[in-house]
């Protein structure tokens, strides 16, 4: 997934994130036409108008599937803030940990996960919660057909 252009005062140009694994939190950046390789996890050195760099820092939260970059203690949001309700039903599928630790959990992961990509489409806010609902409701079947198994 691309992010809109973002444009941040005394950058070469805009910063466009492509989201490669959402798990690991890796970034493809690039400012203006410039792809930026980071220096480690979430750190980059974002080229200025003035021929020189920036350090920035590029991070994910588990309640916002947008990444938030950080320069110099100024936060920029690349994608629009998500309703409380809809963080909610997007990490509910965490709650089969607490019915199942492990198995819960092993079942959890991905549903967040496709959770956090339905968070970020188009479509109108009612249907996604209704799509949220339904992935959360596949994953508490799964967990109970796991479990009647393994009991």
């Amino acid at each position: 997934m691309r992010t809109e252009p973002l444009k941040i005062p005394t950058l070469a140009g805009p910063v466009v994130l492509d989201i490669k694994n959402d798990l690991t939190g890796r970034h493809g950046v690039t400012v203006g036409s410039t792809e930026v390789i980071g220096s480690r996890r979430g750190h980059y050195n974002l080229p200025t108008t003035d021929g020189g760099s920036v350090a920035a820092r590029i991070r994910t939260g588990v309640f916002d599937p947008y990444p938030t970059i950080t320069i110099a203690d100024e936060k920029y949001r690349t994608g629009p803030a998500i309703p409380f309700t809809l963080q909610l039903l997007m990490v509910l599928p965490f709650g089969l940990i607490a019915l199942g630790s492990l198995i819960g959990g092993a079942i959890a992961c991905p549903a967040l996960l496709v959770n956090r990509v339905i968070v970020r489409t188009d479509m109108p806010t009612a249907l996604k919660a209704l799509l949220m609902l339904a992935v959360t409701a596949v994953a508490v079947m799964l967990w109970a057909v796991v479990v009647r198994v393994i009991l």
